[in-house]
């Protein structure tokens, strides 16, 4: 059967048969729209829509179906068949059920009362992917499934003074947001809240790769931090950063962190500008720092990290909404805002790898002052992106002066050619440092390198047989032309050094002759 809209009508489903006493039974039917057609279900708040046997609405793209009652889909599609139209919640409470995941277009919430999905749901539209969620004035509960924003736009979610609840006080916490943002930049706004107040989450997506972004916040039953959060894209939190009790609680007292969390999970390396939002009832800081300034620190597997150049720092609140920005960020799930008034465990002055006999590598470093220090985590990398721990050296612990370190590598062919130091405290929080590359050649130059150093830039070795001219172009990881330099290759052994003056993220450096491409390599700039 199908019932199609050619004009602008109001139907009033008033009667029906079965559970669904008032409303309209889709069962296996095609409701077509032509036009400005509308669909009203008057229901004194049971007009539900049932959807079974295949039953499909295909709307135009100005048409709406308006509802008191609850949305249920059992038809084994996605409920819809083109990417039109708008579906109004105008009821109170009113829920999204059914069998089968349904993908609206346009969802608005009017009415009163909490919106609620009891299965994963999707708003934006399957092909065209320009619809919007329009939270409005009320609260819509993720209800520990997943709503994913399939429009990638920032304006693909509207909203006034309601809000979004992902309030499930697990260790990984289901109710979870998750935006298609693909290539799309600019801020991103979740309007999450709790208790009748909203606590936005910005998402200033600053790279132009392709990635989704998946999202969720608690604040816990206690106040008291517990659970903490468990595996998710990273190990489970197992401690805390106790900058306001003294560095001296392992685990940490409830009481050292504002009291919520946040997990950020992106399906690909991103790098954004965040805003944390929370309710000043959540700090739950001792005094003097519950008043004093926070910054956003995040768990990464292994250690908190804080760096306070980089991660946010704004004078907290007890009352109201408070908000931290944290500029640049590209290590993510999960994040919390801590103290930021407490000095870091160690002051590096420099971390140097080099080549030594036999193919080995030293690595030196020094401090110029050490508090609570418990030791150096030497982290190795292949790609400048994932690291792993090849080896610990004990700290000194304490010291107002220069302290000075090395570690020798006996052979350096057996890891990765970039290097950090993670400088870890004996409350086991942790501070890194620059990325830093070593040449896997160790200055023999026999073959073509690039490579990205924190202190000269961009370095281009090669041993050339005659004189050339190379054109070095550099691409962000949009694709986007950001450098060309003309380079003089003279017989023998060539080094130069480039200071782009590039922001942190990925890079694809290409060097290319009249003949064609000679060398195209991914950097990773992480100053």
């Amino acid at each position: 059967m199908k019932l199609k809209l050619r004009h602008t009508f109001i139907f009033l489903f008033a009667a029906s048969s079965g559970v669904f006493s008032q409303g309209i039974v889709n069962n296996g039917a095609q409701i077509n729209f032509s036009g400005a057609g509308q669909i009203y279900i008057d229901g004194n708040g049971n007009g539900d829509y049932l959807s079974q046997a295949g039953g499909i609405v295909n709307p135009s793209a100005t048409g709406i179906i308006t509802m008191e009652g609850d949305w249920t889909n059992n038809s084994a599609n996605t409920g819809f068949g083109s990417d039109n139209g708008t579906v109004v919640m105008n009821g109170a409470n009113q829920t999204i059920n059914g069998t089968s995941s349904t993908t609206f277009y346009n969802l608005t919430l009017q009415g009163s009362g909490t919106k609620t999905q009891n299965l994963n749901t999707s708003v934006g539209g399957v092909t065209t992917t320009n619809g919007v969620l329009s939270v409005g004035n009320v609260i819509y509960s993720l209800n520990s499934f997943v709503l994913t924003m399939r429009n990638p736009a920032a304006a693909g979610i509207t909203y006034g003074t309601g809000y979004i609840l992902s309030e499930t006080n697990a260790a990984v916490n289901p109710s979870i947001l998750r935006w298609n943002m693909n290539t799309s930049t600019g801020a991103h706004v979740i309007p999450f809240g709790v208790a009748g107040t909203q606590i936005p989450f910005t998402f200033n997506k600053t790279t132009a790769g392709a990635s989704n972004i998946d999202v969720s916040t608690r604040a816990t039953a206690a106040s008291d931090n517990l659970p903490w959060a468990g595996a998710s894209n990273v190990g489970a939190v197992s401690f805390f950063y106790c900058p306001n009790n003294g560095m001296s609680g392992n685990p940490c007292a409830s009481n050292s962190v504002v009291d919520r969390w946040w997990d950020i999970t992106p399906s690909a390396a991103v790098t954004a500008n965040v805003t944390f939002s929370y309710r000043g009832s959540e700090n739950t800081l001792n005094a003097p720092y519950n008043t004093g300034n926070l910054g956003a620190q995040y768990w990464d597997g292994s250690y908190w990290n804080l760096d306070n150049a980089t991660y946010g720092s704004a004078a907290a609140v007890t009352a109201g909404v408070g908000a931290v920005t944290a500029n640049g960020l590209s290590q993510f799930c999960p994040y919390v805002l801590s103290s930021v008034s407490v000095p870091l465990p160690m002051q590096l002055i420099d971390f140097v790898p080099t080549c030594s006999a036999n193919n080995g590598a030293v690595l030196n470093w020094s401090t110029a002052t050490e508090k609570n220090g418990s030791h150096f985590a030497i982290m190795n990398s292949n790609d400048g992106v994932s690291f792993t721990r090849i080896a610990t050296v004990n700290a000194k612990g304490n010291s107002g002066s220069v302290t000075k370190y090395s570690y020798t590598i006996p052979d350096k062919n057996k890891y990765g050619n970039y290097y950090r130091l993670k400088m870890v405290d004996t409350d086991l929080s942790a501070k890194d440092s620059k990325i830093e590359f070593l040449s896997p050649d160790c200055q023999v130059k026999n073959d073509l390198n690039v490579y990205y150093s924190s202190q000269t830039g961009v370095v281009v070795t090669a041993t050339s047989s005659d004189e050339t001219i190379n054109v070095m172009t550099i691409y962000d990881a949009a694709g986007r032309l950001v450098r060309t330099n003309d380079l003089q290759f003279k017989a023998g052994y060539n080094n130069f050094n480039i200071d782009p003056q590039l922001a942190n993220g990925v890079y694809l450096v290409s060097l290319q002759q009249t003949a064609g491409t000679i060398l195209s390599k991914k950097i990773v700039i992480c100053n």
